[in-house]
């Protein structure tokens, strides 16, 4: 019935039960552990192909799934944990990177201001796609990037003031994309001894407020400022604490907490939840949102008493699907189903970052781009234009110090230029061997080759020449970036047009030409030396 799986860790029929915080949920169809960001984006293709609805769940800290199978993928993080130190402030994390691990990796290295993170529930990708806050922290204050995947695989670098629109609210909340990685900033310096003193001081109020006593997801409604106290004591003086819904119970201690005593269902769950909210807004006239996330198919009403955002059963109105990364019931709304073009369109965007992920590896601030310039349809018809451009931008000299000789005038075909620094862009068809290299300094330098397979050159392309690239690349100069457009001509053999997806697979890499090498995306990386030669490991695109 099925392609062959996309290159992850699958499990099938998994009781979502087992894997959440909660322990309440149905049996998942297929439960995905992807790597890479490559390994993401293959499978999230792989999905929509299959018209498979798709969830993501990061820890499941914060997560009610339904008890109602999943017939789809649920997609955990868990194998994407690396964190290393981009310099002595910042810290890159992957988005499965358990919050209390940073925590305890900040006091190793005597940097203040997460000591809040530790003992939260959770990893890091979906505190940022909350903006979680606790004890006077709040995540959108300590992080200055966060690079996300697409449902089409594009990746893309976003700022602070794109992802983050307040309390507990993220541009993310309400987009198809996926948090697989965030820089951080901690220019603190504390002490280790000071540092343990909160960390254990955090740990210890939860532990008196009863966090652990049973399965919960912590906060069970968002606290709404206008009313002048919190949720919890809200709650509290409506007399809540101890009330019960068949296996669900408000904590004793903690009125906005809801635990799973043993056996509670999710109905349990957000029967006593919509009880709550109704209280709060008929005696007290205040709107409360839940905090905790709906995943799975739920009965309508139960969503609508809770605030819950859902799409009805196409089937059955009385059902409806919440809390889905992409819904196939919602495909058909526009050419592709899954994004509208705008021009031009981000394909790939973000940091260079050090080929094997160790602690400041690669200089820093070399951000890479490809954009698609215009729809696949246009480009039918205008193949000699410009469609795909790639940029390299960066504020670091030192990445392109090592230049080429004055005897290899600056703007031409130069041999050999992988000697000197350059940055570099494979592009390869998804569904064979073939791909092309092209590197270019700031200086205008540049080469072009074409492989049919790794480091094997094609036939007619053996010897390095301009000849076969004239009319089909353009240079690109300006002020804030270099590089190339090339034309739909040039790239069409190398889109992959297999199950009408018009994919493509993309790497950017860059060479200091002193020994230092960097990617983008990233990869795991289990060999030396450095090899960019490897198009099983570049990242499939969508292009629309």
């Amino acid at each position: 019935m099925f392609q062959v799986l996309p290159p992850c860790n699958f499990e099938s029929d998994v009781s979502l039960a087992s894997r959440a915080y909660y322990g309440i949920g149905g049996t998942a169809r297929f439960l995905a552990h992807p790597q890479t960001p490559a390994e993401l984006a293959d499978l999230l293709l792989w999905n929509t192909y299959h018209h498979l609805p798709i969830a993501i769940m990061g820890k499941g800290s914060n997560i009610l799934f339904s008890d109602a199978p999943f017939p789809g993928t649920i997609i955990s993080l868990d194998r994407m944990q690396r964190m290393y130190w981009l310099s002595n402030d910042r810290l890159f994390s992957e988005a499965g990177t358990e919050n209390t691990l940073i925590a305890e990796e900040l006091l190793t290295s005597g940097k203040g201001g997460g000591e809040w993170l530790y003992r939260l529930p959770g990893q890091i990708g979906s505190t940022v796609r909350m903006n979680a806050r606790c004890f006077g922290g709040e995540v959108s204050s300590v992080t200055t990037g966060v690079l996300t995947v697409s449902v089409t695989g594009i990746i893309r670098w976003q700022t602070p003031d794109e992802v983050f629109k307040g309390y507990k609210k993220t541009s993310l909340m309400d987009n198809p994309e996926i948090v697989v990685a965030v820089v951080l900033n901690f220019p603190q310096q504390r002490s280790p001894e000071e540092i343990k003193d909160l960390m254990l001081g955090y740990e210890a109020e939860r532990i008196k407020k009863h966090h652990f006593d049973y399965p919960s997801c912590g906060s069970t409604f968002k606290n709404n400022y206008a009313s002048g106290r919190s949720s919890g004591t809200i709650f509290d003086e409506l007399g809540f604490k101890g009330m019960q819904q068949g296996g669900a119970k408000v904590s004793d201690y903690h009125a906005n907490f809801i635990y799973n005593t043993g056996g509670a269902t999710s109905s349990d769950v957000l029967k006593l939840a919509a009880q709550m909210r109704a209280a709060a807004m008929r005696q007290e006239c205040i709107q409360l949102d839940l905090e905790v996330q709906c995943i799975g198919y739920f009965d309508t009403e139960l969503l609508e008493s809770c605030g819950v955002a859902y799409t009805a059963d196409s089937q059955n109105q009385s059902k409806g699907w919440a809390g889905l990364l992409w819904n196939p019931q919602k495909k058909v709304e526009n050419c592709t189903g899954l994004q509208t073009f705008i021009s031009p369109q981000t394909l790939l965007q973000g940091p260079i970052l050090g080929y094997n992920c160790l602690q400041g590896a690669f200089p820093r601030e070399c951000f890479v781009a490809v954009e698609q310039l215009m729809p696949l349809q246009q480009a039918l018809s205008e193949p000699k234009a410009p469609f795909l451009r790639w940029t390299t931008h960066t504020t670091n000299p030192e990445i392109f110090s090592n230049i080429p000789p004055s005897s290899m005038p600056a703007g031409t075909f130069t041999d050999g230029l992988w000697q000197y620094g350059v940055t570099e862009l494979f592009i390869a068809d998804p569904d064979s061997t073939n791909y092309l290299e092209f590197e270019m300094t700031p200086q205008g330098h540049w080469v072009a080759l074409r492989f049919k397979a790794p480091r094997q050159r094609a036939e007619g392309y053996e010897v390095l020449s301009a000849k076969p690239w004239t009319g089909y690349i353009h240079m690109v100069e300006s002020k804030e970036c270099f590089g190339m457009e090339f034309s739909y001509k040039l790239l069409q053999p190398f889109i992959s047009e297999k199950d009408d997806s018009h994919s493509i697979a993309l790497q950017c890499s860059v060479s200091t030409g002193r020994g230092e090498y960097g990617l983008f995306p990233w990869w795991v990386v289990s060999q030396e030396p450095a090899d960019f030669h490897q198009p099983d490991r570049y990242i499939k695109i969508r292009l629309l």
